[in-house]
């Protein structure tokens, strides 16, 4: 046993050794066995007889828990008979509310997916990138949460293709599909029987359903510009405040996810363009920096992740040296994440990237007249890239 070596061991030795020692003996011990209970206890009072129950449970035999303990969150009674009276030790009121169910998890998702027979093990992961890609939900601490896209889609959906958008559809399909392929059921009867109602409700969505930019719904702000109401409506990021006279007054603001006007309040920097005060507002890429003047003038500062002004990047450098794809530019010096490089001045018609170490190669090039070449390929060849591409076609 462990106690018996403990003076010939260190004492990380010994905790190791006891740690084993009680895992292997406790796999080979008997379960334990547990009664669960519901306890009624009845209690005299002033105003008549009052009942209080708790379900928990009493240890039969030990079993394996004599050397290995466990941890519960069932609550372990002392072994009680019908009739013993109680001492009371001490009466505590809480309170207690319903937790709304957790959101999903990428793991969790996929055990409801498998639960409901929704899908195939080879398209769970495309199933989770697609209402990502397309914005229908995003992941906030490794949980899943809806977007304004994500509802007005499902909304949208369920009004006008209810069976399509119902569990248990989809669950028949999969079987449906199944069936094809293993007992040769007539998959043409299976696409009419879909079809049929599917068109109809599809000519039905095509002829009433509203585009969700054209639907508003109204709120409880006023708008501070003129006064009236201020409805909400559906842009390419999401949800937003607008003013109800729109096009007349033109006044718009974010929302949060439920709803509550977003304060775009003044920061301390002005504008490099018209110096005016720089407004905090958020965008689909996150928080920047933009004009009070807008939309008379249109200049943006960007933010970093600390909320600080990221300073605008220097204007690209003329080199001189021509480009040899597009034959009309000029190669002018960028700076990228990592450093600087060199590209096409007629960026994005045209995509030339070279390294910056080629500099003065090609300022030699074309000194010496080899620069451009005429062809693609006596670009590579003066560029150091020949070999590597005939490298990589050799792999």
């Amino acid at each position: 046993t462990p106690g018996e070596i403990k003076q010939f061991l260190t004492n990380e030795q010994y905790k190791l050794y006891d740690l084993v020692w009680r895992r292997f003996v406790a796999c080979q011990m008997e379960s334990a066995k547990w009664n669960v209970t519901n306890l009624n206890i009845k209690a005299d009072t002033e105003i008549g007889p009052c009942w209080y129950r708790t379900t928990g449970r009493v240890l039969l035999f030990d079993g394996f828990t004599k050397v290995w303990s466990i941890s519960s969150n069932e609550q372990q009674l002392p072994p009680l008979n019908v009739g013993q009276k109680l001492a009371v030790v001490d009466i505590k009121a809480e309170q207690h509310f319903t937790k709304p169910p957790a959101r999903y998890t990428e793991a969790s998702l996929v055990k409801a997916l498998e639960k409901e027979g929704i899908g195939r093990p080879s398209t769970y992961a495309s199933i989770i990138s697609t209402i990502q890609e397309r914005g229908y939900v995003e992941q906030r601490d490794k949980k899943f949460s809806a977007t304004d896209l994500g509802e007005v889609v499902t909304d949208k959906l369920n009004e006008y293709f209810p069976k399509i958008m119902d569990i248990s559809f989809t669950r028949f399909m999969e079987d449906q599909l199944d069936r094809i392929e293993e007992q040769h059921l007539n998959w043409l009867g299976v696409l009419k029987d879909f079809y049929g109602p599917f068109r109809e409700n599809l000519d039905t969505a095509a002829e009433k359903m509203k585009h969700a930019k054209a639907e508003v719904t109204p709120s409880d702000y006023g708008c501070p510009e003129c006064g009236k109401q201020l409805v909400y409506r559906f842009g390419k990021n999401g949800k937003f405040l607008s003013c109800s006279a729109y096009p007349e007054c033109k006044f718009a603001c974010p929302c949060d996810k439920d709803g509550k006007m977003i304060e775009e309040k003044p920061s301390e920097h002005k504008c490099p363009e018209c110096g005016k005060p720089m407004i905090n507002k958020t965008g689909r890429f996150g928080p920047f920096l933009g004009c009070s003047a807008y939309p008379e003038c249109k200049t943006v500062l960007k933010l970093d992740k600390q909320g600080n002004v990221v300073p605008p990047k220097p204007p690209a450098e003329a080199t001189g040296i021509k480009c040899h794809k597009c034959k009309q530019g000029e190669l002018v010096i960028r700076q990228g994440k990592k450093g600087p490089f060199l590209g096409c001045g007629r960026f994005p018609k045209c995509r030339t990237i070279i390294s910056y170490k080629q500099l003065d190669n090609l300022k030699k090039l074309q000194s010496e007249g080899q620069w451009p070449p005429e062809t693609l390929e006596q670009a590579d060849l003066f560029l150091g890239r020949k070999k590597a591409k005939e490298h990589a076609k050799s792999k």
